[in-house]
């Protein structure tokens, strides 16, 4: 192994004769096997014998914890600073780190994470979202509210305040302490969440009937939901700069044109899975995020040559079935935030969008093009997935030239 990466022979030399030699080499195949580049493999090669070099000096341990693993790398980080081999020690320690914790971890020293206390809430929430499955049936929807009402009892537990005991002073109290960091419109919908929270909490007999009734919401205002997002030429450009043939460039292409080609969410394209796409009938299955109902939608030839060049040349070589990875190994699925920040990295070079920089931002500017192109709503709900014809109106307030048009119509063509 160390012949293989290291050139000079002094350096292969201190490599072999270094502390925990076979250890070091059995955790740098396995980095091989995951499909690390080789940059990145001499950078963890060396490291590793520092971390191993840290070991044999500080005082013999059957486990380590990972506060002792922090204290490992800032004392060496600390040292590199002193010996003039790095400016500051905040990326040595960062390197370290990380090394540190997956070497000792595959020598099984590395002792497990204390568990979190339990949530002394966690009955009253899974039975409260076991009420609400009919409402939300959509996963996602159900972990958002889960989300506001454990933020909520949380907030509630910081004071000493018990449920049963609320006022509607005491929501009002949250919500002026949120204020500073949420939206208004955020705040009205973490309002309708503990509205059916409290209305279910007084069935259930652990708050106050008349809480949810008693709830003041903000005003939205009738345009504040307006889509905003890239415009659709701002969306052709920033596909269009995507000509080169690197593995990112390759993966971008294919997730900005299924966003917005087909106006998917994020989930719908971060779980697609190699299976869903029907190459022979020129096919693609969707999992809807919402419904949860699987869709089948044609493939059309330039997502699909993007598709195809993506996982020809520019996917990792590895077993996941799902078909958008990072490109830094060890390879695994996509998240939300990785998404977001591809799309987003994508548009900036091209306009300044202030809101709408992620994927749904990609979906509002497909909703647009094709409410301009005169599609009916439910034709556009249907090519969107919606449910209901009024997640799909929305639409209409963006489409000024049609509304214009219809007014002109209606009073005669008044000039």
């Amino acid at each position: 192994m160390f012949e293989s990466l290291f050139v000079y022979p002094a350096v292969v030399k201190r490599h072999q004769e270094g502390p925990l030699a076979a250890e070091r080499v059995a955790y740098l195949e396995s980095l091989v096997g995951g499909g690390v580049a080789r940059a990145t493999l001499l950078r963890r090669a060396n490291y590793c014998l520092a971390v191993a070099e840290a070991l044999g000096r500080a005082p013999r341990a059957a486990s380590w914890s990972a506060a002792q693993v922090e204290g490992l790398a800032l004392a060496w980080a600390q040292r590199q600073v002193a010996r003039g081999r790095a400016a500051v020690p905040r990326w040595p320690q960062i390197h370290f780190h990380l090394v540190a914790i997956e070497f000792i971890g595959t020598l099984g020293w590395l002792l497990a994470p204390p568990p979190s206390p339990p949530n002394p809430h966690e009955s009253k929430l899974a039975d409260f979202l076991a009420a609400q499955a009919d409402r939300w049936p959509s996963a996602a929807t159900r972990a958002a509210g889960r989300w506001q009402v454990a933020a909520f009892l949380a907030y509630l537990d910081g004071r000493g305040q018990a449920l049963e005991r609320v006022q509607p002073d005491d929501v009002d109290a949250y919500f002026h302490h949120v204020r500073g960091r949420w939206s208004r419109v955020s705040i009205h919908t973490a309002g309708k969440v503990l509205r059916a929270w409290f209305r279910h909490a007084a069935q259930r007999g652990w708050a106050r009937p008349g809480l949810a009734e008693a709830l003041v919401l903000p005003r939205l205002y009738r345009h504040e939901g307006l889509p905003l997002g890239p415009t659709w030429e701002t969306v052709g450009a920033a596909i269009a700069h995507l000509a080169g043939d690197d593995p990112a460039t390759l993966r971008d292409r294919a997730l900005l044109l299924l966003l917005a080609t087909y106006g998917l969410r994020s989930g719908e394209v971060r779980r697609l899975q190699l299976e869903d796409i029907d190459w022979s009938q020129a096919r693609l299955r969707v999992v809807r995020s919402k419904s949860q109902r699987p869709e089948i939608l044609p493939l059309t030839p330039e997502v699909g040559a993007a598709l195809a060049r993506y996982l020809r040349s520019g996917r990792p070589t590895t077993p996941l079935r799902t078909v958008f990875l990072t490109l830094r190994a060890p390879a695994r699925p996509l998240s939300l935030g990785g998404l977001y920040h591809v799309v987003a990295h994508r548009l900036a070079p091209l306009a300044r969008v202030p809101r709408g920089r992620g994927p749904h931002g990609l979906r509002h500017a497909c909703a647009r093009r094709l409410v301009d192109a005169g599609h009916s709503f439910k034709e556009i709900g249907d090519h969107l997935g919606h449910r209901s014809p009024d997640a799909t109106q929305i639409y209409a307030k963006v489409d000024l030239v049609a509304l214009r048009r219809v007014a002109f119509d209606e009073l005669g063509g008044l000039v």
